[in-house]
């Protein structure tokens, strides 16, 4: 027989105190945790209570010069002894590290070079105008890159450039994008050591695959970039290649470029035609800015172009095609002191291209009308390059045969107003005959 069950007999009425002894228990324990939860709350916000009479933030503004401050923002211990806390409150690692031992200050520094940017609707002026200035700082180049490349020549980076520019105009890319690709191959290279010739155009072509993808709206395919090496890189080198280049960038992609910022200065130059709030679009004349952006080719073919600044270059090129130097100085931010040497650097390139005439705008089927000065064309080569070193080489000769030959020549008289001024013996001509008879009045006219 088997053996019964205490749970087989039926329950009697006796039977349903256990269960309202569990309903009783459950409820006190649900009043006892709503009471614990309400102390947490009190002894969180006691606690920021005394984080507060700790510290007190105190902004300071201390004058350096007379258009420049900076804004400080201390977290500074007070006098007043902080609250007892409870010793069973566990405390965070940003908590115990917060003590009068520390103090935090923000700096915010205005920038010395004045913004000429107008009122934006959709940011800050200056606050774009800094940024832009950071970024020039941050993206540096170095003029004695090769130095770290023994078996490198300048003349070598001179064709990968120049090669680039004849790829450039193939695909129809855009001024931009050859820029950032300049940028990447002389950042990769300040960066890298020991890199052999037979690399270069591996380099060259992994730069512009990168920029690319980057600007373009629809780039060029990777089996395209690889077929215009005629079989010198795969598209798997070209892929492998692009991995070490954006690891040693550490993927710092987003310079400020030379043809960035004479738009920029064009746009600037060109505000009485802007109406409205549409500073975004282009003004300026499409023929001004090719005539420009060509002395700008030339000379960004030289390695000695990495001895100034982005901003420098444009605003220099802009000013040996301009016919007052208030325009450029106006638009660029930069005093003559600035743009002197670069000036006169660039002189020879600016003379053997007006010798050579102004280059014609060029159209493209597949290209609006109103973006094709924006795409790279192959307007300079190697011969006008020759030439200008050419004219630098008998200039220097000259020199020194004439220790007085201190000053560059003329290429047309100087203001007169500006005669008794030394930053401004350097009038640059334009590129049309009519700016070699008359000299231009208005800040705003590019037009050739």
């Amino acid at each position: 027989m088997a053996r019964l069950k205490w749970q087989d007999f039926p329950r009697s009425r006796g039977s349903t105190m256990p269960c309202r002894r569990s309903k009783i228990k459950s409820a006190m324990s649900n009043a006892s945790t709503t009471d614990n939860r309400k102390r947490k709350s009190q002894d969180n916000v006691q606690l920021a209570v005394d984080k507060r009479r700790q510290f007190q933030i105190q902004n300071q503004f201390i004058s350096i010069s007379g258009d420049a401050l900076i804004a400080t923002s201390s977290l500074v211990p007070t006098s007043e002894e902080p609250q007892p806390t409870d010793s069973n409150v566990r405390t965070t690692p940003s908590e115990l590290f917060a003590g009068s031992q520390f103090r935090f200050q923000n700096y915010f520094i205005t920038p010395t070079r004045h913004s000429p940017l107008p009122k934006l609707n959709w940011a800050d002026s200056k606050e774009v105008w800094r940024v832009m200035i950071e970024k020039e700082e941050h993206y540096a180049k170095d003029s004695n890159v090769l130095e770290r490349h023994p078996s490198l020549q300048a003349k070598m980076r001179t064709i990968l450039l120049d090669w680039l520019i004849e790829v450039c105009e193939v695909y129809k890319l855009h001024r931009e994008t050859y820029y950032l690709a300049q940028d990447f191959i002389d950042r990769y290279l300040t960066k890298e050591k020991n890199i052999i010739k037979h690399q270069l155009q591996l380099i060259g072509i992994t730069a512009l695959f990168i920029a690319a993808k980057l600007e373009e709206i629809y780039p060029p395919k990777l089996t395209d970039f690889a077929y215009v090496t005629d079989g010198a890189c795969s598209e798997n080198e070209i892929l492998d290649e692009e991995l070490i280049m954006l690891k040693v960038l550490k993927w710092h992609l987003t310079p400020i470029t030379v043809i960035a910022w004479l738009n920029v200065y064009l746009q600037i130059a060109s505000l009485d035609k802007i109406a409205g709030d549409s500073f975004e679009l282009p003004q300026y004349s499409s023929h001004a800015f090719v005539q420009i952006a060509r002395l700008v080719d030339i000379c960004m073919l030289d390695i000695s172009s990495l001895n100034y600044t982005n901003s420098v270059l444009a605003a220099s090129a802009l000013y040996h095609k301009s016919a007052s130097s208030n325009v450029v100085l106006a638009v660029s931010g930069l005093s003559m002191a600035d743009l002197l040497p670069c000036i006169r650097w660039m002189e020879p390139y600016a003379l053997v291209v007006q010798e050579a005439g102004p280059v014609e705008l060029k159209f493209f089927p597949t290209v609006h009308i109103d973006d094709s000065h924006n795409i790279q064309t192959h307007s300079v080569d190697l011969e006008l390059l020759e030439k200008a070193h050419l004219r630098r080489e008998l200039e220097a000769a000259k020199c020194q045969e004439l220790p007085t030959c201190a000053e560059p020549n003329l290429l047309t008289p100087p203001l007169s107003d500006k005669k008794g001024n030394p930053c401004d013996k350097l009038m640059c001509s334009s590129s049309t005959p009519q700016s070699k008879n008359s000299e231009a009045t208005t800040t705003s006219s590019f037009s050739p």
